[in-house]
Order: structure tokens, then C-alpha cells, then sequence
């Protein structure tokens, strides 16, 4: 229901690693960030393409008697 890949570690040691290489000078700013809003944006539109709400929305009703109002 969400981007799973958000949840492996490699993805943030991956991350890391662009940032490393852009202190060393091996890629720069622009190319590392062009990269990453690619990334977004591709899961985002993966998500977004899922027209799942009324699933999520039944799950949140069936959990929401388990909290105070």
C-alpha cells in the first residue's frame, strides 16, 4: 500500500553513497538530485496508479476503534 522499497536499508546505504561521491567530486549536486527526484517520482506515480483509498480507507476504519477520540 505504500513504497516498500522505503522500508531496505539498501536504499539509505545507496542514498549515502551518492552523497559520498558527491563530496568527493565523482558526480555532482545536479546529477545526484536528478536522480533521486527520479526516484520519487516513479514510485510516486506507482502509488498514485494503485487506486487503492478505499482499500486504505476500510483498513483505517477497522483499526480506528483500537484509539481515543
Amino acid at each position: 500500500n505504500s513504497i516498500v522499497a522505503l522500508l531496505n536499508p539498501e536504499l539509505t546505504a545507496s542514498w549515502e553513497k551518492g552523497l559520498t561521491m558527491v563530496s568527493k567530486g565523482e558526480i555532482t549536486a545536479r546529477e545526484y538530485t536528478d536522480k533521486l527526484n527520479g526516484f520519487i517520482t516513479r514510485r510516486t506515480e506507482c502509488v498514485l496508479g494503485l487506486s487503492n483509498q478505499y482499500l486504505l480507507k476500510d483498513c483505517y476504519e477497522n483499526i480506528a476503534g483500537f484509539y481515543k477520540k
